[in-house]
């Protein structure tokens, strides 16, 4: 294995990369500082190699990205921003040229996966562990009323380790595949049962871990995830059959004997029809019925984006631009604003504009078409082509377009989102290296 190759100073890195799901746990300042750990050591060991990366047509437009929401920031603090209730007159610059760090972020673990120093099993072993972790105490907090730390959870809603912070299923939903294909990948065993059983009981404990957190759109994506994990791995569809049957007969029995999860979902379910003529509402007649607090949200992101329609208002800019909304609006519709309309889309438009909303979407669509040829149509499958398929289901539901979700722009989004981005590029690019280096 390629990691038996490797210096102590090669397993450093492996091990700093390994804790970032714990980093999540402990909150944004030691998920900051593990970055900042991992970037400075990275640039240590390897200084300027780092830049002699070769850029490809789809890191050229991650950088696009990244330049165009500097000048973005620049444009907009300067020109565009006069709000003197505001603590910080430079903030929308100060943010667009911090948020720079997250293409250092993408370029320095491109360049660690086309150097080929990831240690595979234990980046997968350590971030799935750390989701079974969270499931396991979700779990005992539903059951004993205290998880392991002493958290105590809500009628509703239960955030384990991440105490009042409800956000448990959501990282167990974004986590837990890299434990599904760990196993798959790396646990070596004759007994076929013993295979089966383990992926099972992790599938088991992540889904019920999501379930009692009482996140219903993390429910939604973890189920959308295990569709896609079934379309790519034959090997384990008997055991996602057997999964589906359990988990839908625990969550029927779970409705019909607990009262707050029954009217949990009612509403969800009730609130997603509403959302759903609202759109159709909007889009024929431009009328507006604020039906329930997500609809909110969104006609908030659509007004706010229509005030700067081409370059948005910059970052960190959405709740004072959402404050100017026409005032009937506001007094008799809206009421208040948040910082953000809790869809990655309506943000971006709201804060880059239409021209930053069209280079993301060039960036997704294009590395999606990128991966799904690479999938299906390479004729060269390596050892390492495999883990592409983990990266690229978690890229998919990141961007998936119609769930709520927090702020693009924050540090938890970020750094997942070009993390995933820099595996998926970095494994296609490297792979299609090797290929012409066989060729020559």
């Amino acid at each position: 294995m390629l990691q038996q190759r490797f210096y102590s100073k090669y397993n450093l890195i492996n091990i700093i990369i390994s804790l970032i799901p714990l980093s999540y746990i402990a909150g944004n300042l030691i998920l900051n500082l593990n970055i900042l750990i991992l970037l400075i050591t990275t640039s240590i060991l390897f200084r300027t190699e780092i830049f002699k990366v070769e850029l490809n047509k789809i890191d050229k437009i991650i950088l696009l990205f990244f330049v165009y929401t500097v000048f973005n920031g620049v444009f907009n603090n300067y020109l565009n921003f006069n709000f003197s209730n505001a603590s910080d007159q430079n903030v929308v610059l100060n943010k667009s040229l911090l948020y720079s760090r997250y293409f250092l972020l993408y370029l320095f673990f491109r360049f660690l996966i086309e150097r080929e120093l990831i240690n595979f099993k234990l980046m997968f072993w350590s971030f799935g562990l750390a989701s079974l972790f969270v499931s396991i105490d979700v779990i005992i907090q539903n059951f004993v009323g205290k998880d392991i730390f002493g958290f105590e959870g809500g009628s509703r809603r239960l955030g384990g380790p991440f105490g009042e912070e409800y956000i448990a299923g959501a990282f167990i939903q974004k986590f837990f595949i890299f434990l599904v294909f760990g196993i798959l990948l790396f646990f070596k065993t004759e007994r076929r049962w013993l295979f089966n059983i383990l992926i099972f009981l992790v599938l088991i404990s992540s889904g019920m871990g999501i379930l009692f957190s009482g996140n219903r759109v993390p429910l939604f994506l973890f189920i959308l995830t295990l569709a896609l994990i079934f379309f790519y791995e034959k090997k384990i569809r008997h055991v996602l059959i057997i999964l589906s049957i359990v988990f839908m007969t625990a969550f029927a029995y779970l409705i019909k004997t607990n009262q707050d999860i029954y009217y949990s979902y009612i509403r969800f379910a009730h609130k997603s029809f509403q959302i759903i003529d609202y759109a159709k509402e909007r889009i024929k007649t431009d009328r507006v019925d604020i039906l329930n607090a997500h609809i909110k949200e969104i006609e908030s992101g659509i007004l706010t984006w229509q005030q700067n329609k081409f370059f948005g208002g910059g970052i960190k800019s959405f709740y004072f631009n959402c404050t100017k909304i026409n005032k009937f609006m506001m007094e008799n519709y809206l009421k208040s604003c948040n910082s953000h309309p809790h869809n990655y889309y309506l943000e971006i438009l709201g804060i880059l504009g239409i021209v930053g909303f069209l280079i993301i979407l060039i960036m997704f669509f294009v590395v999606t078409v990128r991966a799904l040829k690479f999938i299906h149509f390479s004729e060269n499958i390596t050892e390492k082509s495999k883990f592409l398929i983990p990266f690229f289901i978690a890229l998919i539901i990141e961007i998936f377009p119609f769930k709520t979700t927090g702020s693009f722009f924050t540090t938890t989004t970020s750094n997942y989102l070009f993390i995933i981005l820099a595996f998926v590029v970095g494994l296609i690019q490297s792979n299609r290296l090797k290929k012409d280096y066989e060729k020559k």
